[in-house]
């Protein structure tokens, strides 16, 4: 089959599934717009290297799912490097010590969550990733195709395997 045709056949089963995979990874509609033409241009340069070893679908959802968490990478150092400047236009004088303290602390915390979620299979990755951007387990189950009980079984296996690893650091 010709490469755009498959392309077509390809993104029109599979485009529900990839918006799917943009909202669970990103609230606005146009950075999710962008994330999405993102997917299509990474399906589109990959296509020929389809092997046909897994079934289409599984194929487009990996793609979309790598896509994606490349994605929030580079929004969280584009967050950070904009919290950073942010922080040094900052009077730290105007700043209590105690408060400038907890805000250190707290983003430590954040920070350390982050390291350990990414110690994470992918889609336990995928599931707290989605969980924090506070989706339903619903939704949730409709990215990953779990079943609603079974997303909720995994997500408390998944927070007892952050609580375990941050508890070991």
């Amino acid at each position: 089959m010709e490469k755009n045709s498959f392309f077509k056949q390809v993104l029109e089963e599979n485009k529900d599934r990839i918006y799917r995979i943009c909202c669970a990874y990103e609230r606005n509609p146009i950075d999710r717009d962008d994330l999405y033409q993102e997917i299509l241009i990474n399906i589109w340069k990959n296509l020929d290297k389809f092997e046909g070893r897994s079934a289409i679908s599984t194929w487009i959802y990996r793609i979309a799912v790598n896509t994606s968490l490349m994605h929030v990478k580079k929004e969280l150092r584009r967050s950070n490097f904009n919290n950073e400047l942010n922080l040094n236009s900052i009077d730290i004088t105007e700043t209590l010590p105690e408060e400038r303290e907890e805000k250190i602390n707290t983003g430590i915390k954040i920070e350390k969550l982050y390291e350990n979620i990414n110690k994470l299979p992918s889609l336990d990755k995928l599931i707290i990733s989605m969980l924090l951007d506070d989706l339903s387990y619903k939704e949730i189950a409709d990215v990953t195709g779990l079943t609603v009980n079974n997303t909720g079984v995994k997500i408390n296996r998944i927070k007892k395997e952050l609580f375990r690893l941050m508890g070991d650091e």
